[in-house]
């Protein structure tokens, strides 16, 4: 594809700006791989899980219920193990307990998401400013040579390119992953919020 230059070299050739987006790039990675580790532990079947609860509530077996919650990680877990903490107030103060878990899972969930997005949407622009500084070098080198014609400033402004290059390599998969686990918080969320809603009609029966 890059006919005798390879992959390394070329990325090398694009100088301190795409050695900079290379290290974004595994901190993009780490974060997506820590995120999936992460979302693989705490996402549970919501339906079968409540199924359980509300047959264990229906027996009065509460002990049961912390037990359950406490072996099963998750938002959805953490909620009905809130309500069955607090089922001798009255549903208020029980919704109003539920929504401050609901919201601190929230914020555990969305850890670094930020810092993906972030990445997704600077590395074009950090690669656009070093295509950017490629071709000023490129014509400061044409400025300096004589009789070099266009093929010096041809090579220079290649080599820039890179930069470019490798700012959307390093964007995409930041943008996708971020809006794929920004989706699947919302999911859980809901999930969260379901069974909260359903732990209060167990409890009130």
């Amino acid at each position: 594809m890059f006919g005798e230059l390879s992959f390394w070299q070329m990325m090398m050739k694009g100088g301190a700006t795409v050695i900079l987006l290379l290290g974004i790039s595994v901190l993009s990675w780490w974060i997506v791989i820590d995120r999936f580790i992460r979302f693989a532990r705490i996402r549970v079947k919501a339906g079968d899980f409540m199924g359980k609860v509300k047959d264990l509530t229906e027996s009065e077996d509460y002990e049961a219920i912390i037990t359950l919650c406490q072996s099963t990680p998750g938002p959805v877990s953490a909620v009905v193990l809130d309500g069955v903490k607090n089922k001798k107030k009255d549903r208020e103060k029980i919704e109003s307990s539920m929504q401050r878990v609901i919201n601190k899972e929230s914020e555990r969930m969305q850890s670094m998401l930020g810092i993906l997005g972030t990445i997704g949407n600077v590395t074009p622009f950090i690669g656009l400013f070093g295509t950017v500084l490629g071709i000023i070098k490129a014509f400061h080198d044409l400025s300096l040579t004589s009789g070099g014609g266009p093929a010096v400033v041809a090579s220079g402004i290649a080599e820039a390119l890179v930069a470019t290059a490798m700012g959307i390599f390093v964007a995409v998969p930041a943008v996708i992953f971020y809006n794929y686990f920004v989706r699947l918080v919302d999911s859980i969320e809901t999930e969260a919020v379901t069974a909260g809603s359903q732990m209060l009609d167990l409890l009130e029966e």
